[in-house]
């Protein structure tokens, strides 16, 4: 339990199963914090607005699908010292990319281990009160630290499985999609929506490239797919350090970046002679 000279951490718990609410703040309780508990948005806004607390979980869907975003939103307007963590039975990344839309420092994926939630909770204050805050980075940096990782988990999708067509070789795919990933990198950093001429004419040489390995045309959204998805899966690791409104903007223009290089393989596959 906490010392009579510190106060107890508090946190506001908010989930609309009454079981639940009967059964996890008692043991938080015991780990020594003071819990208070909300089943629904307005009850939650109100201990918001009547508490200051060190910390907020919240279940995800609160009666309506969502719901969980709009209590960690108020808590960050009203408390915007307070940590937040949302509990979710769903860890997608597109769930991680609104929590980061949200400002939530973490979720946590149901069920949840009590040991962990209770170590989580402690670690996340206790480094808050010792460290100063990071300086926040930007997707360009994290797409920098991460090209490596990003290539190759990107070309080893575009070789899984049986291909009709000839293919490309490894290296050669590599050498594009580091070309890709670079580009996207440097539009990024530009805050820019275009992309420079150099790569949307590699985009269009890519598309001649696999028309004439042979590989039909859808062969082209599967292979930047797979760039994406390498991609975003390098960013779930770093996300949590970058400013959350520049990030959303950066990634507003990785997707528009993404889809200017798909149009142009597109019309580099169709202008390709057979």
């Amino acid at each position: 339990m906490a010392s009579s000279s510190q106060p107890p951490k508090r946190v506001l718990f908010v989930d609309d199963e009454a079981s639940i609410r009967l059964t996890l703040p008692p043991i938080l309780e015991k780990a020594g914090f003071e819990v208070h508990v909300a089943e629904s948005v307005p009850d939650a806004l109100f201990e918001i607005n009547s508490y200051q607390f060190d910390a907020l979980i919240t279940d995800l869907n609160i009666g309506e699908e969502g719901d969980g975003f709009l209590v960690a939103s108020g808590m960050r307007h009203i408390q915007p010292h307070c940590k937040t963590f949302i509990l979710t039975g769903y860890p997608a990344f597109e769930t991680a990319l609104q929590a980061i839309h949200s400002q939530v420092d973490d979720y946590l994926v149901k069920p949840v281990e009590v040991d962990s939630l209770i170590g989580c909770l402690k670690e996340t204050m206790g480094v808050r009160l010792a460290k100063a805050p990071l300086a926040p980075k930007r997707v360009p940096a994290l797409l920098k630290d991460a090209e490596s990782q990003i290539v190759a988990q990107a070309v080893a999708a575009m070789q899984a499985g049986k291909r009709k067509d000839k293919g490309l070789s490894e290296d050669t795919l590599g050498r594009f999609v580091q070309g890709f990933v670079k580009a996207l990198a440097e539009q990024m950093q530009r805050e820019e929506e275009a992309l420079r001429p150099n790569a949307l004419q590699s985009a269009a040489e890519y598309g001649q490239l696999r028309k004439k390995s042979g590989a039909p045309i859808s062969t082209i959204a599967g292979d930047f797919r797979s760039i994406e998805d390498a991609v975003y899966r390098a960013l779930q690791t770093g996300v949590t350090s970058a400013e959350m409104l520049t990030l959303l903007s950066d990634l507003r223009r990785f997707s528009f970046g993404v889809n200017s290089l798909i149009e142009q393989a597109l019309q580099g596959y169709s202008a390709a002679r057979d």
